[in-house]
């Protein structure tokens, strides 16, 4: 079945439990030529952990070789890859959110720069800053694997010798940390300024990993196209082909 897509040009994708993304064809192409909404598709389906597009290749269609399909007829496939099996999203979360978060009721809408380097005065931890959030007194600080401690004071000094300092409320893993807080309805809500520690009580703490753990949810749901139809897309497929 690769051989049909041989004339696409090719962009990269994440497959599977691949650790990498890969050089595959560049499946807009042909969603561009075949109107995917005249395509018969099954209901919902949702993935299992650890299922990929391979395999359930083969569940559905008793081969491997329509994998390519789920990325056709799911645009959130394309944007975003294979949903992780749920083993592997802890680590996925601590790499890519490898930092630690620093939130402080300081105002650091102007000050605490990003690539500022920082020290702790009592820790003597030390650390770049690789992101400033003002809204939710937040500081994203690369200390390697070293951490302030609660209520100190960070500091730095200015190119003219000016001293900065904050008070640490608190310092947590990156992936742990506060996204953002929702209601009940799940609407995004804001806190009150320079006094982040006191969320309301009625409002949900959606971290970092939990976000990465909803959006993985949501890639396992999607649409495949029915058994019955699928050697009447692969037919068509291969008739748009000769004209690529």
């Amino acid at each position: 079945m690769l051989g049909l897509l041989d004339n696409f040009k090719t962009i990269f994708y994440r497959f599977g439990d691949n650790e990498d993304i890969v050089l595959f064809q560049r499946l807009t192409q042909y969603i561009s030529a075949v109107d995917v909404d005249d395509i018969l598709l099954s209901e919902k389906y949702t993935i299992k952990s650890g299922e990929r597009p391979d395999t359930l290749s083969y569940k559905t269609y008793g081969k491997t070789d329509y994998y390519w399909t789920f990325y056709l007829v799911n645009e959130h496939l394309r944007e975003s890859g294979w949903p992780l099996p749920s083993y592997d999203l802890l680590e996925e979360a601590k790499k890519k959110y490898p930092h630690r978060t620093v939130t402080t009721n300081t105002n650091i809408s102007k000050s605490f720069p990003v690539g500022q380097k920082i020290s702790g005065l009592f820790s003597g931890t030390e650390g770049t800053i690789i992101r400033r959030i003002p809204d939710m007194g937040q500081l994203i600080i690369d200390t390697g694997t070293e951490k302030f401690t609660q209520n100190e004071t960070i500091k730095y000094n200015d190119g003219d010798g000016n001293l900065f300092q904050a008070t640490v409320l608190s310092d947590v893993e990156q992936y742990n940390s506060v996204h953002h807080y929702e209601d009940a309805d799940g609407v995004h809500q804001d806190l009150t300024l320079f006094d982040f520690g006191n969320p309301s009580s009625f409002w949900t703490k959606v971290s970092y990993f939990d976000r990465l753990n909803q959006k993985n949810d949501e890639l396992k749901e999607i649409d495949i196209v029915s058994p019955r139809a699928i050697d009447g897309l692969v037919t068509q497929f291969q008739r748009l082909m000769k004209t690529q």
